[in-house]
């Protein structure tokens, strides 16, 4: 059975969402490494290419069961000491948090695709089954990049619900 509920339509991380679902949160660390960032990184966090960052990925499961494969990317300046942190438990939303750069909203793209084989294995799906890819560029309340990110949920586990207002002639919400 699919690990499904109502997600977000604030700001959530990924175990904040499933303590609020009542679910427990767990995580397997594919890759967790420091690097120069690329171009691309360095563009989109708004630091100098080769500035160090935290590459993370992580298969995320809601009550053992697999449903995304997380890849993260953020300024290791943002954060406190990673020394000995425990990827697979820690949440990059605390951490930033604790070192001031509390995630505030996120630019966010979702998109349909199908399956890779890496994913597939990861999440227990065919390849080629549907996925939804979140794309998030998260800033703090000043809005500074504090974190990029890309998850593929497997298309059968993740719901999105919002709320759309139509706009009053002039632009105010009505």
């Amino acid at each position: 059975m699919a690990a499904r509920g109502e997600w977000p339509t604030t700001l959530e991380s990924f175990s904040e969402t499933a303590t609020r679902l009542g679910l427990s949160s767990s995580s397997l660390v594919l890759r967790s490494e420091v690097g120069p960032a690329t171009i691309d990184e360095a563009e989109q966090l708004g630091i100098a290419p080769a500035s160090p960052v935290l590459r993370l990925e992580r298969v995320r499961m809601l009550g053992g069961m697999p449903i995304a494969i997380d890849a993260s990317c953020l300024p290791t300046a943002l954060l406190p000491p990673i020394d000995g942190v425990d990827f697979a438990r820690e949440s990059l939303y605390e951490l930033l948090g604790t070192a001031g750069h509390d995630p505030a909203f996120a630019e966010t793209t979702i998109e349909s695709r199908g399956a890779d084989a890496d994913l597939a294995a990861h999440v227990g799906v065919d390849p080629g089954s549907p996925v939804l890819v979140l794309r998030q560029l998260v800033r703090s309340a000043d809005e500074r990049p504090v974190l990029v990110s890309t998850v593929r949920y497997a298309g059968d586990r993740y719901r999105l619900r919002t709320v759309f207002t139509r706009s009053a002639p002039g632009g105010r919400a009505r």
